[in-house]
Parts: C-alpha cells; sequence; structure tokens
C-alpha cells in the first residue's frame, strides 16, 4: 500500500533561503501558514500546496530556537550514524554514497506506526553556507534513481525537506525545518494527521535535547 510522506523527519528539518523554494511545484498561491502547536519551544505550523489543478498536499514547518552554535546542529543531522538518536521509528539508516563534505545520500528504513506500511526513503542531502551571515541550509531532496525500490517497503520518493540553520548571537541558533511530499495523502486527514504530526514534534524535541544537554 502506498502511503503519503512521513516526517520527517518531520524529521528531516530545517530561511532567508524561502520557504517555498523548493515547494510551489504548481502554483505560488499557497494556503495561510496555520500554528498547529506550540510545545516547548517548537512551533509547527500547516498548510496546503496546490500541486496541480486538482491536487494540494500538506506543508508543514517547525521552528525553534536552540542554545547551541549552528555547525553544532549541522554536524548532528549531518551524521546518518546518530539519526536513530532523534529521528523516530527508523530500523536503519546508511549513507551509500558521498560526493563531498555537501553532498551525500542517504537510505533510510522505517517502521512506522499504522496506518503505514514498512517504508524507505533514499535522500540526497545537499549543504550551503552563507559566509557572510552564518546561515546554513540544507536540503533534502528524493533521489530516485540511485537505488532500486524493495518490495517490502512503500518508496518514499516524493519527499523533500529543508533546513535552515541561523546563527542568532550568544551561542544560539535558529532553526526551522519544512518538509512536504508531493504525493497526495492516500488516508483521511483524521486517520494520518495525528500519526505525522507526533513524529515530527517527537523528532524536533529529540534533536533539541540532543543539543542542549551535550
Amino acid at each position: 500500500m502506498r502511503t503519503f510522506s512521513i516526517l520527517l523527519l518531520s524529521i528531516f528539518s530545517i530561511f532567508l533561503f524561502p520557504v517555498n523554494t523548493y515547494c510551489n511545484v504548481y502554483n505560488p498561491a499557497a494556503s495561510v501558514w496555520k500554528l498547529i502547536s506550540n510545545v516547548d519551544g517548537i512551533e509547527m505550523f500547516e498548510r496546503w500546496i496546490n500541486i496541480d489543478k486538482d491536487t494540494k498536499v500538506r506543508e508543514r514547518t517547525g521552528k525553534m530556537t536552540l542554545r547551541c552554535s549552528a555547525d553544532e546542529v549541522l554536524s548532528l543531522i549531518s551524521n546518518a550514524s546518530r539519526n536513530r538518536e532523534w529521528m523516530s521509528n527508523v530500523e536503519e539508516v546508511k549513507v551509500i554514497k558521498r560526493s563531498n563534505d555537501s553532498d551525500w545520500v542517504v537510505h533510510t528504513i522505517l517502521d512506522v506506526p499504522w496506518p503505514f506500511n514498512k517504508q524507505d526513503m533514499v535522500s540526497n542531502y545537499k549543504v550551503t553556507r552563507n559566509i557572510v551571515t552564518g546561515e546554513i541550509i540544507v536540503l533534502v531532496l528524493s533521489e530516485k534513481t540511485l537505488l532500486p525500490k524493495h518490495k517490502d517497503f512503500d518508496r518514499l520518493d516524493t519527499f523533500n525537506a529543508e533546513w535552515v540553520i541561523k546563527p542568532c548571537g550568544n551561542n544560539k541558533a535558529k532553526v526551522t525545518f519544512t518538509t512536504k511530499s508531493t504525493r497526495p495523502p492516500e488516508y483521511p486527514s483524521w486517520v494520518q494527521d495525528p500519526v505525522v504530526r507526533k513524529m515530527f514534534m517527537t523528532n524536533l524535541k529529540n534533536l533539541k535535547t540532543l543539543l542542549t544537554t551535550t
């Protein structure tokens, strides 16, 4: 059964580089961001994005300010061996290609809660840095050709995410994580939204805890 992309991560997070740089693939008009929750200093917003004339999908973003440097945030989210420390339901994660320190590909297997099946994703991470402001942008884009689909997994091949990590002085960093899948939701919102929202917030809470207690 095919499924609407999660997170990620909820997770993978996170904009002097506009939030909708890669998101509005059909119509730049989108619904207004709506605050869904604000817990432990982490704000989660959602809005609808038009994919084509008949289809729209939900875009989700989380924002938080952390007591750490921007480089510490980047170091954690770019370390695939530590993904299981903060990403929910990760069964296995592996770097399968690395061009350089700013461009690599990760294969992730997810054992997510009902109503979803076991899923996997092949994600290309691309890092850019503004040498003037210190702002770091990490794009997480679906890689569609590097690894064949596995018969036992639903491939999340329409998932995209963006992290924006902005230094804000006093060893603090503002982190914004935005994610969207261009695959229309398969399940009613009352079924899938609580699952996706919980995973999204849990990932950001875990990330915050790791970065503010080390």
